[in-house]
């Protein structure tokens, strides 16, 4: 009967494999039978969803696609549309499906990070390990920030499963953001690249700004032997900290003078109980933060002046003077009674 569909067409693929891979390209044939009914053109599609529509007037039509991904394998087949006698379009039956087995992209691999909280400071080194599953394939690993590719000091193991990149934060605004790190694997000659590692995200911080240096008294005059406390402030508190204190541009260590530190949190006291001699000068501080094992120092505190009055030796020697004074004319009037008495 004239309204049934026209019959249909034949579908072939070429390269025929049994699997393929991602970045193969595909060509799909699909050959309208003889008929008198004029050709309108052509419909290629696939069970991922996808469909395509080529106008043309042959009897032959080929579509072609570069393999992405598992999507663009699956069930395939094509149509043809001709004019009818009443010069309406007419969509013939489906061909016969033909079935496209892809191959996935390799597994993803895992991205570690040393500092492991991602937290570090400028001019420190972080170390990203990237893993991959066992595998005896050849690999090639690649690490990424915010998608783009980063390079430096690469090393990958023997094992070909992991591959180490060590960078330098030489800039807290280049290099806080998110890395991914993903891997090729050679297959039948070519490069396969995997799924991305999940994502691993990187703080890097400016060095901590110089901390405050305050002195009790407020005057920085303190007497000899008097109590003199140095508290230094911190801008930060986010790794450990300690503290140095410095007089004249040397450390001071804790006992010398009499010394005594405690830390309190953001900050610390150097603390004297008796202000040694001769110990006016010049005093400063810094903090040093503990970034992954390695101490991080800030720069200096502002300097404080500090000066220690000594005590005058010259008071007790005048009251000894006087005393002695005082004894020496008391006996010599004492002596005076004593000899007016004789005589009388």
């Amino acid at each position: 009967p004239s309204d049934l569909p026209p019959p249909p067409p034949n579908i072939t693929v070429t390269p025929e494999k049994k699997e393929y891979l991602i970045g193969d390209t595909v060509s799909i044939r699909c050959v309208a039978p003889w008929s008198k009914e004029k050709i309108q053109g052509f419909q290629f599609s696939g069970t991922s969803g996808w469909a395509a529509d080529v106008r043309t007037t042959r009897r032959t039509s080929v579509y072609s696609f570069n393999v992405t991904g598992p999507r663009d394998g699956g069930w395939h087949a094509c149509t043809y549309t001709v004019l009818n006698r009443f010069r309406r379009p007419v969509r013939s039956q489906e061909s016969k499906s033909i079935v496209l087995s892809v191959k996935d992209h390799p597994p993803q691999p895992t991205l570690a990070l040393k500092p492991s909280t991602g937290v570090t400071v400028v001019g420190q080194t972080l170390v990203f390990s990237c893993t991959a599953p066992p595998g005896e394939a050849e690999r090639r690993f690649h690490f990424y920030q915010e998608k783009v590719e980063v390079t430096g000091d690469l090393a990958a193991t023997s094992e070909v499963t992991e591959a180490r990149l060590k960078v330098t934060m030489e800039s807290a605004r280049n290099h806080t953001g998110n890395f991914t790190c993903g891997y090729e694997e050679k297959t039948e000659g070519r490069w396969i690249s995997s799924y991305l590692s999940p994502t691993v995200e990187v703080l890097v911080k400016e060095v901590a700004s110089p901390p405050r240096l305050e002195v009790h008294p407020p005057t920085g005059v303190v007497s000899e032997e008097a109590p003199l406390n140095l508290t230094c402030v911190a801008t930060r508190e986010d790794f450990q900290l300690r503290f140095r204190f410095y007089r004249n541009g040397t450390e001071i260590p804790e006992g010398d003078g009499g010394a005594e530190m405690k830390i309190f949190g953001n900050y610390a006291q150097l603390f004297f109980q008796r202000s040694p001699r001769r110990w006016s000068g010049q005093f400063r501080c810094l903090v040093e933060e503990e970034v992954d094992g390695t101490w991080v120092p800030s720069p200096q505190s502002q300097t404080v002046e500090v000066t220690v009055k000594v005590r005058s030796r010259l008071i007790p020697l005048v009251g000894g003077c006087i005393a002695g004074g005082v004894a020496v004319l008391l006996g010599l009037l004492l002596a005076v009674c004593l000899w007016r008495r004789r005589r009388g």
